[in-house]
């Protein structure tokens, strides 16, 4: 038994009794090992798009603990853009990109500069293509991929968290934060 688990024993065996014990038998799956939370991070993917439109302070904290290269990403969605070509016409495609990738730019540019104030190194990146299927491959990459739960569409609800973001956090194999 690790740290953390005997830590999570002393700290609610009173407060639960006999159901917690339950409790780390059902959830056994989900709960990270020792070696999981100590995990060296170093390199940290930050996918960012239209719905993305701030991140929280805490997660800002976090980069800072870690000491990572933050690497923010910023894809704008093929589909969408073979679709308005379709629709309205290439010219209004291409105007449609350049407006989505000035949006990424200055997000970018606004999120880099709360970073560089903080001493988190980062760079950016922008590319045109299908956002969940992008970020699932170039997670292999980094050690931590930080999910906006508005990543690729928003719900109305706030505390709802989109399909994209949903789907990322269920298929990627490298660590994952939702925010």
């Amino acid at each position: 038994m690790g740290y953390y688990s005997s830590l999570i024993n002393r700290k609610f065996r009173d407060v639960v009794g006999n159901r917690y014990e339950g409790v780390l038998k059902d959830y056994k799956e989900f709960i990270l090992t020792d070696e999981d939370l100590l995990k060296d991070v170093s390199t940290i993917l930050l996918p960012l798009d239209i719905f993305v439109k701030d991140i929280p302070g805490e997660l800002y904290d976090l980069f800072e603990i870690y000491d990572a290269e933050v690497t923010l990403l910023y894809i704008t969605d093929k589909d969408v853009v073979s679709i308005v070509d379709e629709i309205l016409g290439e010219e209004v495609a291409a105007d449609y990109v350049r407006k989505k990738e000035n949006y990424g730019h200055s997000l970018m540019d606004k999120i880099s500069s709360e970073m560089n104030h903080r001493n988190i190194r980062s760079k950016s990146r922008t590319s045109s293509g299908q956002k969940w299927d992008d970020v699932e491959i170039l997670s292999k990459d980094f050690d931590l991929v930080a999910i906006s739960k508005f990543y690729g569409g928003g719900r109305g609800d706030e505390h709802e968290i989109s399909p994209v973001a949903q789907r990322l956090v269920q298929q990627i194999r490298t660590i994952a934060v939702l925010y």
